[in-house]
């Protein structure tokens, strides 16, 4: 029986051997396959490009692709339910900013059934105009309860700062906008439901799976995405929200940043994790540990399709807000200065080679890891190419790292108290 008074020993983590995807192309839809696993269950997603770049009014993809399980013209939106549920199967649809991800969970045996309906959601739902104003007014609840909690109201304000009003990424949704939305609008933004979208399929995967992609998907008539407009950023650096009765404030420091595709992105991710990326960063034994200023505060680096940017991001005291605004800089510029103990050093390493490994510990966190990839355009040598680099990181690269991006001329910051 193990002594479980005795830490077990600590060993090196070896190169992993990642999922390797097999891609397909159907036409002019690519199809990508991660065979891992040994339940017969599958993971199968729809990836489609429509979000707040393509919409001619702000929230339109919600509408439409929240709408697809409302009915088709032979079946209702209870036969559709019904159908899932008698399969014990599990559909989630969820809009972003970049597009829509319509995921399929279920056993291997029930995949075609299944396919089929999705098929005939995407290509013959009929928008029953009862459901649109159900939905909406769902949706004018959601965007009232966003903007009236201070940790929801400043994610969506810092964006608006960083990219601009007018910006897709930028746009804060209100419910005069959500209000502004006609069904008329939605009908004539139905052909979007075509649009040529990324498929992944994910688990135990085998040619049946496949030829049934192949057999419902390729006669699909899908048609090529719009190209979108280039947006100019316009930025606003500090901004302060003041609301009744508000006990804590919300506050969010942060800029655009560098992309994935970037040579730096490697070493700028171990930098962040070491401000504030875990439970152990600077950040979080300073602001919360030390001064006790908050519960958590936590930084990261966030990519979207068209743009990247760094936030720091936490629920602080409202009388202590400038404190810790100022605690948040103090920390950005040590980190500059001062380079990581080689005790410190090694936690953070280490840390972030155990949550990467993490992320392929089965087969529907490995389709997570690799969807982002191959939207994001890159190869399987970037999962390699980090790994070299946490194998190859001196402490003194963090701080040429924090020196080189997170300087404080452009470091924009949001209260809202």
């Amino acid at each position: 029986m193990p002594n479980r008074s005795v830490a077990p020993e600590a060993t090196a983590v070896a190169r992993p051997n990642l999922p390797q995807p097999k891609e397909i192309m159907l036409g002019n839809i690519p199809l990508t396959v991660v065979n891992q696993g040994l339940q017969p269950l599958v993971l199968f997603e729809i990836a489609v490009p429509v979000g707040r770049w393509e919409e001619p009014s702000p929230g339109l993809a919600f509408y439409l692709f929240k709408m697809l399980t409302e009915g088709t013209k032979s079946k209702s939106s209870e036969q559709i339910a019904e159908a899932f549920d008698f399969f014990g199967s599990h559909l989630e649809v969820t809009p972003t900013l970049d597009g829509v991800s319509i995921k399929l969970y279920t056993l291997n045996k029930f995949f075609p059934a299944l396919l089929e309906l999705l098929v005939e959601m995407l290509t013959e739902s009929v928008f029953p105009e009862g459901e649109f104003n159900t939905l909406k007014q769902i949706r004018i609840e959601q965007v009232r309860q966003q903007h009236a909690k201070n940790n929801a109201f400043a994610n969506l304000k810092f964006r608006e700062m960083l990219f601009g009003k007018e910006h897709p990424y930028g746009l804060l949704m209100d419910v005069e906008m959500v209000e502004k939305v006609t069904y008329q609008d939605l009908l004539h933004f139905k052909n979007a439901l075509l649009t040529a979208p990324r498929l992944f399929i994910s688990g135990l995967v085998t040619d049946e799976e496949i030829g049934a992609i192949e057999r419902f998907f390729g006669n699909v008539g899908f048609h090529a995405s719009q190209p979108v407009n280039n947006h100019p950023l316009e930025t606003t650096s500090y901004l302060e929200v003041t609301r009744e009765d508000s006990t804590q404030a919300s506050i969010r420091l942060g800029k655009v940043m560098i992309d994935r595709t970037h040579p730096d992105i490697h070493l700028l991710k171990i930098t962040n994790e070491l401000l504030g990326g875990f439970f152990g960063s600077r950040l979080m034994k300073n602001i919360r540990e030390k001064k006790g200023l908050t519960y958590g505060i936590h930084s990261s680096l966030v990519h979207l399709q068209n743009a990247s940017y760094w936030t720091i991001s936490s629920e602080i005291l409202r009388e202590k807000t400038e404190l810790a605004h100022q605690e948040i800089l103090k920390e950005i510029s040590r980190l500059k200065s001062e380079t990581p103990t080689a005790e410190e050093f090694k936690m953070v390493v280490n840390y972030m080679k155990g949550k990467f490994l993490n992320s392929f510990d089965s087969p529907f966190s490995s389709h997570e890891m690799i969807k982002g990839l191959k939207q994001a355009g890159l190869t399987e040598q970037y999962f390699y190419n980090f790994l070299d680099t946490l194998d190859t990181v001196q402490p003194e690269n963090l701080c040429e790292m924090a020196t080189q991006y997170f300087g404080e001329d452009d470091l924009i910051f949001l209260k809202v108290v």
